[in-house]
């Protein structure tokens, strides 16, 4: 290392650290009120827009919860279906077992499906709406206060 290297490295070592000042305490109040107006502009048009995004995502899971219930209604309605099929079957065959049993097992089958479908639309559901915007809105007003205070 040549010598003015050295005098630049030392300089570095030797030079105390001093705390820039801040520039909010040195700006007049009119300035103050302008920029805290601005940055509250700012922070509520990103709330507006976590919000937003947030309900698109809401509702896309709604749709997929709609979809499952759709789906679990329709095997629902096949299963009456096919329950008032075997009743016929059982009242036209006085006691013969094969047609009858067999929708029995077909609508045991659809009902199995339907249960599994239902049951898995409604896990998808939204179980608390906007939670994200919630817990940013109530760390926002906390952080203001404390700024504040």
């Amino acid at each position: 290392m040549d010598e003015h290297g050295r005098l630049i490295e030392a300089g570095a070592r030797e030079a105390p650290r001093v705390r820039p000042p801040d520039p909010l305490r040195q700006m007049p109040t009119k300035d103050l009120v302008t920029e805290l107006a601005r940055k509250a502009s700012a922070l509520a048009r990103k709330e507006v827009e976590l919000a937003k995004a947030e309900v698109r995502a809401d509702m896309r899971s709604s749709a997929r919860m709609a979809g499952g219930l759709g789906v679990a209604g329709i095997c629902a309605l096949v299963t009456v279906q096919l329950l008032l099929v075997a009743v016929v079957f059982a009242l036209a065959e006085g006691g013969v077992m094969p047609g009858w049993a067999a929708a029995l097992l077909v609508a045991a089958v659809v009902l199995a499906v339907g249960t599994a479908a239902g049951l898995w639309g409604w896990a998808k559901r939204v179980r608390k709406p906007l939670d994200t915007t919630r817990r940013s809105v109530r760390e926002n007003v906390r952080w203001a206060k404390e700024r504040i205070a």
